[in-house]
C-alpha cells in the first residue's frame, strides 16, 4: 500500500474545503452589503432619495481576497481552460497569481467570466 492515493485523497478535500470557504465568503458579503443598504424605515428612505450622490464617490468595488480569485481561477483551469488562465495572468502582467496586483482581482475575475462561460 503506498501513501500516494490518501496524499491525493486529502488535496482534494482541501481543495473542496477552500472552494466552499470562499462560495461561503462571497455569499456573506454579498448578503451584508443588500442588507446595509436597504433603507431601515420610509423616513430614511426619503433621506437617501434627497442626497445627491458627489462627484468624489467612489464606485464600489468588491472586497475581493487572493482565496477568492485563487479559487475562481483553478475552477476554470480543471475545467479545462489553463491556457486561458495562464493566459489572463500575463494580461495583467503577472506570471503567477501570487505576483498578480490585489488591484487587479475585480478585473481579471470580469475577463475570467469569458473564460468561464466559452
Amino acid at each position: 500500500m503506498t501513501i500516494e492515493p490518501a496524499i491525493t485523497k486529502l488535496r482534494n478535500a482541501a481543495e473542496l474545503i477552500s472552494e466552499a470557504v470562499n462560495e461561503l465568503s462571497a455569499l456573506l458579503q454579498s448578503t451584508g452589503t443588500e442588507e446595509q443598504s436597504a433603507p431601515a424605515d420610509e423616513s430614511s428612505a426619503a433621506l437617501e432619495a434627497n442626497t445627491a450622490p458627489t462627484a468624489e464617490t467612489e464606485p464600489e468595488t468588491p472586497n475581493l481576497s487572493f482565496e477568492d480569485v485563487r479559487g475562481i481561477l483553478a475552477d476554470i483551469a480543471r475545467a479545462g481552460n489553463r491556457e486561458g488562465v495562464k493566459s489572463l495572468l500575463e494580461k495583467y502582467g503577472a506570471s503567477k497569481l501570487s505576483a498578480l496586483d490585489p488591484k487587479c482581482y475585480a478585473d481579471i475575475l470580469k475577463d475570467a467570466e469569458v473564460l468561464r462561460n466559452a
